[in-house]
């Protein structure tokens, strides 16, 4: 007779925890069926639902339900394989600190939560069984007090059945406090150590989760941040729904998944990053676990695009906007409204959530987002004083009389050393007057706050001799983590001051991050994108000029940098100090008394035609009545509904001549090279450039090393980038033989690199741009085969972090062309070889990094100090104890070898419940 396996007619709903004492088999089956076991009210009822009408399950639940009123002191039927000897208690060996769903279940607490908790004693609260169907509740009658007291087990039943409470919160005499279990604020306060929220934090949330889509507007600093991560912990425990949180920089997702890793360990949700090359396309379909993914604003479109080519958007329950005026923000704006215009096109869509601290014309924006509520946070905890420094005089601003108020002279601060070395701007005093506090000073170019280092680093008086340790101690990691140390640099970080911009690598700026963090650095001279990135808090903060680069600074701009002055929980209070000169006044007024500028909408016909071609390919748009009906509710279309649909339709047109998309019979439709370009999401502005690449690599790619390969990878935008063309010329006569043939391969010549080292005329820049990329494959070559990235940057006389960011874009393009080729049947050999390539440059020649890597914020120096202490692998790092891994590595604090651990932890639980849903899904097709 053939064997059927006891959970094949069943779906996980349907199987009820077994107490230790009866476990029926130590089989693998045995096992497989206690992991199923859900985790939601809510997912039992619609399966329940399912089962009951369909016929085919009419049986197996009659069944179900008589095993279940099967007494306690009788015996479970044997299984058709094992013998009728009684069977011990399956004995599970978890890894040591790793979270597990194979735990030890006894009657009174049959949830798989990973916090203890006792279940009321009221049977249809049982999560193993389908509750009760209840009478609509009707959610109105209760105020945000009813997040705040106790519930009676009546009302308990009621909220399970609308998904307002979970069975995480299923004590009948545990408080529940704005839709979270209590044990949520007892790890905020273990964490972050806060204890209480302000009134205008426990208002927001509790209107919050009356439903709808809301704007949480707040002072920088003010605390909206912990009302997302509430939003999004009741999504996942409270109402069993996925959530996505979108974030507009790779840093921050790196810094929000690190923060969140012992949520997650602590409450056993998923928690993905999408960022970077980072992201499963489409993520993995859980079973019985609710997952939170962070992802930057791209990550975040294609993952909408991706669920809902699978029929799954219906998982995503709210979605949380940090930054909403990013909306603003040129090309990456446009991709935040495209992404959130798709979800508010669906019938049944998540719920919205922006905050922002910079947001002038909220109704605009609300009404764009459907937004039934806006929220405005309570005023600045930390009280922030502003100064404007005019020539010589410094002026307090008075927010009140709106006027400049004469303070002081400002005196230049001489240097003890350098007699040469002048104060102008009387920077360095203004640092010195707060010393030992932390102060930032942004600067208008990278190469300003390098000067501005040197000055300051020569200007500064020196400081005791345990701080002057501290920061050797700081040299010495940077030395051993990036192999080099620059003298000028080690002076300045000596002195307590460090500059911050992109030409550091990823494990300089983190290190340079954690030494002004925790004091060891007193100074830090940065560009303007700090101030919206990582959270870096100082006591005073100095504005060098009112210009970004050649652009004038904007008052939203302002706003965040001088919000990092005075952060809630390191200082008392505050204060600015905007420089300019007396000829500036009138910029200088308007960016500490002016409104703020109104956020508009960034679709224009080239970020349209991108996001065309993905409503087209992904079937959402199939008519040109479709496309209005999109087109209308996009911000475009509320702030300027004359020449919305005229740009749509000019951005169609561009996709039809480009042969991306056809018209037949009514219809459009992608053709199959605008699908590829849709899914491999390349910009088809330059996408005709790399398929004319592809074929002329499948003809005469060179396969004697990886250069071709790597040349075909560097995208054809290349930011930051000068070459020496004298010195590559020099380099051609030195090219070997696989060099050579490669540099033909790609069509360059040598009389081209004559030319250009020995005349400076730059006729045609667009010529250039191919010899600049094999000058960028040639560094990256000889950084994949382990060349010293210090080495590589003064070979090619290529900044550290340049090169790293092209290491960075060149992972990501591989990756595109991997999913392009795929998509084109005479090319599909090729993708494979470019999904390869991708793993070897991300890894940059060190596979056996490959799983540390994959942690969170670990760069590859630290990786290599995790492997050389046997930390070669995620279990070994999830079963180590944070403060003997805080040892072993040296200068490592036992806090961020906590979150190490934890985000192991997450990872290898992934890797398991993957494995564990794979073998659950085929059982139960058997």
């Amino acid at each position: 007779m053939k064997y059927k396996s006891p959970i094949s007619k069943k779906t996980s709903s349907q199987i009820r925890p077994v107490p230790p004492h009866q476990t029926p088999s130590r089989s693998p089956l045995a096992k497989l069926s206690r992991l199923s076991q859900p985790n939601c009210v809510v997912q039992n009822q619609q399966i329940c639902k399912s089962n009951e009408r369909s016929p085919k399950n009419k049986t197996s639940n009659q069944n179900s339900a008589s095993v279940n009123k099967t007494p306690e002191n009788r015996p479970m039927p044997p299984s058709p394989h094992h013998s009728d000897k009684p069977i011990k208690p399956v004995e599970t060996t978890p890894i040591r600190g790793v979270p597990t769903r194979v735990k030890q279940l006894d009657v009174e607490s049959p949830t798989l939560f990973s916090v203890s908790q006792k279940t009321s004693s009221d049977s249809s609260l049982d999560p193993a069984q389908p509750p009760k169907q209840s009478p609509q509740l009707d959610t109105s009658q209760f105020t945000s007090s009813f997040l705040f007291t106790p519930l009676k087990t009546g009302t308990q039943r009621q909220l399970y059945s609308t998904g307002l409470l979970s069975p995480y919160s299923s004590k009948s005499d545990e408080t529940v406090r704005l839709g979270v279990p209590e044990e949520v604020f007892k790890l905020i306060d273990k964490i972050r150590g806060i204890k209480t929220l302000y009134p205008w934090q426990q208002k927001t949330v509790s209107l919050c989760l009356s439903g709808g889509n809301h704007i949480v507007t707040c002072p920088t600093s003010g605390g909206k941040t912990l009302v997302g991560e509430l939003l999004l912990l009741n999504a996942l425990l409270t109402r069993c729904t996925d959530a996505i949180l979108v974030l507009p920089y790779v840093a921050l997702v790196e810094e929000k998944v690190r923060e969140l890793a012992e949520f997650a360990e602590h409450f056993s949700f998923g928690l993905e990053r999408y960022a970077g090359s980072r992201g499963r396309f489409p993520p993995r379909k859980r079973r019985n676990k609710r997952a939170v993914y962070v992802a930057t604003i791209e990550k975040a479109n294609s993952l909408f695009n991706s669920l809902y080519e699978e029929g799954r958007c219906s998982e995503i329950g709210l979605v949380v906007v940090d930054e909403l005026h990013m909306i603003g923000d040129g090309y990456r704006g446009a991709i935040l409204e495209t992404c959130l215009t798709k979800f508010l096109t669906l019938k049944s869509g998540p719920r919205i959530i922006g905050m922002t601290a910079t947001l002038n014309n909220h109704k605009e924006i609300a009404g764009f987002l459907k937004c039934s509520m806006e929220h405005v946070g309570g005023p600045r905890p930390v009280t922030l004083s502003e100064h404007v420094k005019m020539g010589e005089t410094i002026y307090k601003v008075d927010k009140t009389t709106q006027d400049l108020i004469s303070v002081r002279q400002s005196t230049p601060l001489s240097s003890p050393v350098h007699s040469n070395t002048t104060d102008k701007d009387c920077v360095a005093s203004l640092v010195q007057e707060v010393l030992p506090e932390r102060v930032l000073v942004f600067c208008p170019t990278k190469k300003s706050c390098e000067t501005t280092s040197v000055m300051l680093t020569n200007t500064l008086q020196s400081t005791g001799e345990e701080m002057k340790h501290k920061r050797r101690i700081l040299i010495d990691r940077i030395t051993a983590e990036t192999g080099h140390m620059d003298p000028a640099f080690s002076e300045m970080l000596t002195a307590g001051v460090s500059y911050h911009h992109s030409g550091l690598t990823g494990d300089e700026r983190i290190l340079v991050e954690e030494a002004f963090s925790t004091g060891v650095l007193s100074v830090l001279c940065c560009t303007s994108t700090l101030a919206a990135g990582v959270n870096l808090p100082a006591s005073r903060v100095i504005i060098r000029s009112v210009k970004i680069g050649t652009s004038i600074l904007t008052r939203t701009r302002y706003l965040q940098m001088v919000g990092r002055a005075g952060r809630t929980g390191l200082a008392a209070s505050g204060d600015s100090f905007l420089l300019g000169s007396v000829a500036e006044k009138k910029l200088l007024r308007d960016l500490v008394f002016g409104q703020l500028e109104d956020v508009r909408s960034c679709l224009d016909q080239e970020s349209l035609a991108l996001t065309l071609l993905h409503l087209i390919g992904s079937g959402m748009i199939q008519s040109s009545a479709d496309l209005g009906m999109f087109m209308k509710k996009t911000l475009l279309y509320h702030q300027a509904p004359d020449t919305c649909l005229t740009v749509a339709d000019t951005a169609l047109k561009f996709l039809q001549d480009s042969s991306f998309v056809q018209r037949s019979e009514g219809k459009i439709q992608a053709t199959p090279f605008g699908k590829a370009v849709y899914k491999s999401s390349l910009d088809p502005t330059i996408s005709h450039k790399v398929m004319q690449g592809i074929r002329e690599a499948n003809r005469h790619l060179v396969l004697l090393g990886d250069l071709h390969l790597v040349y075909l990878c560097v995208p054809p935008i290349l930011e930051g980038i000068y070459v020496d063309w004298q010195m590559y010329f020099d380099a051609y006569s030195q090219f070997d033989e696989t060099t050579r043939l490669t540099f033909t391969a790609a069509g360059l010549q040598e009389s081209y690199l004559a030319r250009r080292a020995f005349s400076s005329n730059r006729s045609d820049v667009e010529k250039e741009v191919p010899y600049k990329r094999f000058y960028v494959a040639g560094a990256l070559h000889k950084l994949i085969s382990g060349v010293p990235s210090w080495r590589v940057s003064a070979m090619f006389k290529i900044p550290r972090g340049t090169l790293q960011s092209a290491l960075s874009s060149a992972v990501s393009h591989a990756s595109k062309l991997a999913h392009f080729t795929k998509e084109l049947p005479d090319y599909w050999a090729l993708s494979s070889v470019f999904e390869a390539l991708v793993q070897k440059l991300f890894f940059a020649g060190s596979p056996e990094l490959a799983q540390i890597l994959e942690i969170p914020g670990i760069k590859h120096a630290r990786a290599k100090l995790l492997y050389k202490a046997g930390y070669k692998s995620l279990q070994k790092l999830a079963a180590a104890e944070p403060r003997l891994l805080a040892s072993d590595i040296e200068h490592l604090t036992q806090a961020q070898a906590q979150k190490i651990i934890s985000s192991a932890k997450i990872m290898l639980q992934e890797q398991a419940d993957a494995l564990t849903d794979a073998a659950l899904q085929l059982l139960e097709e058997v």
